[in-house]
């Protein structure tokens, strides 16, 4: 029921379905919410998650759900792929009117020849790890779909054993 919950979910972004009108959002509130609600997630797995926040809050208009959705993925595809005794760092900033989310962790890593293709559907650099780790294959496909919705921009930099650096840039709202 999740894959097809994912599907669906992931189908009516691309076909721009979803017609609920975009408000003010703030990523503050996003995403100091969701670091808290993966702490523990992240302390169970001996994973230190951090977050730095500016002192002002950055709004963007969209859709407040799939803005978490759009963190949540993120946050919880850098602690899956971090092992014991490694760090996720979230942190938001503002520079020239665009918001950056930045997900850095000390994970496995992507090899270079694989960052193209983590955004397709079921898509999976190792298909032993996915068999362990669960999930639908979708969570990086919904990210890359949510972030296009909301005009913006999702780049990553990683490097086999040396962990991953995910960036997330939205045009801030007024």
């Amino acid at each position: 029921s999740n894959l097809i919950t994912d599907l669906l979910f992931l189908t009516s972004l691309e076909q721009n379905s979803l017609t609920k009108p975009f408000q003010p959002c703030c990523l503050n509130d996003i995403v100091s919410d969701l670091t808290e609600e993966f702490l523990e997630l992240a302390t169970a797995a001996d994973i230190h998650l951090t977050s730095q926040m500016p002192k002002v809050d950055i709004y963007v208009m969209g859709d407040e759900s799939q803005l978490y959705r759009l963190v949540s993925n993120s946050i919880a595809n850098a602690i899956q792929y971090t092992p014991a005794g490694g760090a996720v760092n979230v942190s938001l900033t503002l520079a020239d009117r665009t918001a950056s989310i930045a997900i850095a962790d000390t994970g496995i890593g992507i090899a270079l020849s694989e960052q193209t293709r983590i955004f397709e559907r079921f898509y999976r650099v190792d298909s032993d790890r996915a068999r362990k780790t669960g999930g639908t294959g979708l969570g990086l496909a919904i990210v890359k779909a949510i972030v296009q919705r909301h005009q913006g921009q999702i780049t990553v930099k990683s490097e086999l054993g040396s962990g991953s650096l995910f960036i997330i840039r939205l045009p801030v709202g007024t």
